[in-house]
């Protein structure tokens, strides 16, 4: 039985689940839908919950493109560029890792909610949707993650070091 069923997801955020029914309709009867065809602009209520990540071959692996801005804030500094083994304390990797593992090689949707260190001993409620995603239509090499975490302040959101 896998550890995150990729049916019935107890997804509470409106955002997450758009997400993931955008993701259904641009799939369509592919395998995987390739990264070309996510538009995000197409889903403009969960823009800022987006972090799109490459797949990489060799270690650290989860390369992040992009960064919504209600992300990078949970951070207190931009994320993008980094990978995500650079950013998480190792504990934190031990438990999320494998999720964004199983999405990529299984080729399906997971879903978690938890808790993580963000900085300095500050842990964040979450819950993350991690879609596969492919450049060639046959390996995931793309992932489209929506996060939102719980406790950021609106304040955070507005600071202009996130809206670039």
């Amino acid at each position: 039985m896998p550890k995150y069923p990729n049916v019935n997801f107890d997804i509470k955020s409106m955002e997450l689940e758009d997400l993931l029914n955008y993701w259904k309709e641009i799939k369509e009867d592919q395998n995987l839908p390739l990264r070309e065809q996510f538009n995000p602009a197409a889903v403009p209520q969960c823009l800022k919950y987006i972090v799109l990540l490459d797949v990489k071959e060799q270690t650290p692996k989860y390369f992040i493109r992009l960064a919504g801005s209600a992300v990078n804030p949970a951070y207190l500094e931009p994320i993008t560029g980094r990978y995500l083994e650079q950013i998480l304390s190792q504990k934190d990797l031990d438990e999320i890792l494998p999720q964004y593992e199983h999405t990529v090689q299984f080729r399906v949707p997971t879903y978690m909610h938890g808790s993580a260190d963000v900085r300095a001993n500050i842990r964040l409620k979450y819950e993350r949707l991690i879609l596969p995603a492919s450049s060639d239509g046959s390996s995931v090499d793309k992932l489209i993650v929506g996060i939102k975490f719980a406790d950021i302040k609106q304040g955070l959101l507005d600071r202009p070091i996130y809206k670039t």
